[in-house]
């Protein structure tokens, strides 16, 4: 009955506490390029987001859901922005992962699409490389695709708490739909990144805090994990 209120309250904090503005005509003309080039970055961590789970669990489905935060406001507003993801074990060392999902903003219906792949490896499976490629479609002003490539390592701990480490790097696409003299057609930037998640057991599911951050940004990440046979 708990965990089934923790999945409820938290459904419902994704909902409501959603955030976020896509639109360029809520920037002036003169700082238009600065605000796509950080709306660009922020996505591209976003969706650079992905599963971690000890390669020694046998669950054959994962669940995640959650929500990422950009603690800086960008025109006044603080974004934060949803996560729900799955994965599927093949074998033991292999796994698939996918996103499908979108929501609703005071001005868009982002729709949310991608797939990744991840494998294990090393004497005691500690080491997670993993490749994802997720789009952001259905936008007013434009399309973003990101590709990633990621090394994650799991950190042995004599305790009840699962830590996670990781690098990597993206390879975002902005084409724009808006015209202006102040901003090209196309954005197209490579971000170098770490991440750090910690993951506590509670019950039958798993609750999360993470953070990604790169030169100039940071994001930071809470999520509940619920793995099925």
């Amino acid at each position: 009955m708990k965990t089934l209120l923790v999945f409820i309250f938290f459904s419902i904090s994704i909902v409501f506490c959603q955030s976020a503005d896509f639109r360029y005509d809520s920037y002036n003309e003169s700082e238009l390029r600065k605000n796509a080039t950080k709306i660009t970055h922020i996505s591209s961590l976003w969706l650079s987001n992905y599963i971690s789970i000890k390669q020694d669990e046998n669950k054959r489905l994962i669940v995640k859901f959650g929500y990422s935060s950009y603690p800086k406001k960008i025109n006044d507003l603080t974004w934060v922005l949803p996560d729900i993801s799955f994965g599927f074990r093949l074998s033991n060392n292999l796994f698939t992962s996918g996103r499908f999902f979108g929501f609703h903003l005071e001005k868009d219906s982002p729709q949310i699409a991608g797939l990744g792949i991840h494998y294990t490896f090393g004497e005691e499976r500690f080491w997670t490389v993993s490749f994802q490629r997720s789009a952001i479609n259905g936008l007013n002003d434009f399309r973003l695709v990101s590709s990633s490539f990621n090394l994650e390592k799991y950190i042995v701990e004599k305790s009840k708490f699962d830590f996670f480490i990781g690098i990597g790097s993206n390879t975002v696409i902005n084409r724009s739909y808006y015209v202006s003299p102040f901003l090209p057609n196309k954005l197209e930037k490579d971000i170098k990144y770490a991440s750090l998640k910690i993951l506590y057991p509670f019950r039958k599911i798993k609750l999360g805090l993470g953070s990604q951050f790169s030169s100039d940004m940071l994001l930071f990440n809470i999520f509940i994990l619920k793995g099925f046979q």
